[in-house]
C-alpha cells in the first residue's frame, strides 16, 4: 500500500467512526424521546421489546465499530512498515501535545484513551437506560404536566400572566398626561 492509501484508509475510518457516533446519538435520543413519552407506562413485554430493539441496534453498532477499530490498528501498522514514512505514526495517536512527564507516565496513547472512553460511556449509556427502562419510577404524566398555581382570576378571558398594574401607557394615561 502507498502513503497515500494508507491516509485515505485512515480518513474513511474516522469517516466511520463519526457516522457510528451519530446513529449512537440518535438511536439513544430516540429511545430518550420514547422512554419520556410513552414507554415509561407501557406494559413490560413492550418495554422489553423496545429495549431488545435497542440492543441489537446497539450491539450491531459495537460490531461496526470494532471492526473499523481494526482496520484502523492495522493502516497504522502498516504506515510504520513504509521505508520513510512522511511523519511518525505517534502523531496521529497523540494528536494533543501533553508535557513530556505526562505522556511518559500514561502507557497508552491519547487515540487508545480516546477507544476506551468511547467503549466506557457506550456502555454506561445502555446500562443508565437499562435501569430507566426497568427500575426507575417515572412521575405520573399528571404530575408532571401539573402548572403550579401562581394567581387566580375569576375573569374567563383574565390573561395567563399577573395584573402589574397595566402597561406604560395607561399609567401615564392616569396621571393626566
Amino acid at each position: 500500500m502507498s502513503e497515500s492509501e494508507i491516509l485515505q484508509g485512515l480518513f474513511d475510518a474516522i469517516d466511520a467512526i463519526m457516522a457510528l457516533f451519530s446513529l449512537f446519538l440518535t438511536m439513544v435520543s430516540g429511545y430518550l424521546a420514547a422512554l419520556y413519552l410513552f414507554l415509561n407506562r407501557a406494559p413490560l413485554t413492550l418495554r422489553l421489546m423496545a429495549f431488545g430493539l435497542l440492543s441489537i441496534g446497539l450491539v450491531f453498532l459495537g460490531g461496526t465499530a470494532a471492526v473499523i477499530q481494526t482496520m484502523q490498528d492495522n493502516l497504522f501498522a502498516t504506515w510504520n512498515r513504509l521505508p520513510s514514512p512522511p511523519f511518525d505514526i505517534d502523531l496521529l495517536r497523540n494528536p494533543l501535545p501533553l508535557p513530556v512527564e505526562v505522556s511518559e507516565t500514561v502507557p497508552l496513547s491519547q487515540q487508545q484513551l480516546g477507544v476506551g472512553v468511547g467503549w466506557s460511556v457506550a456502555l454506561a449509556v445502555y446500562l443508565a437506560l437499562a435501569y430507566m427502562t426497568f427500575v426507575y419510577r417515572w412521575p405520573l404524566m399528571a404530575e408532571r404536566t401539573k402548572e403550579p398555581q401562581t394567581h387566580a382570576h375569576p375573569d374567563p378571558d383574565a390573561r395567563p400572566f399577573a395584573d402589574h398594574g397595566g402597561g406604560q401607557a395607561r399609567q401615564v394615561a392616569r396621571q393626566g398626561g
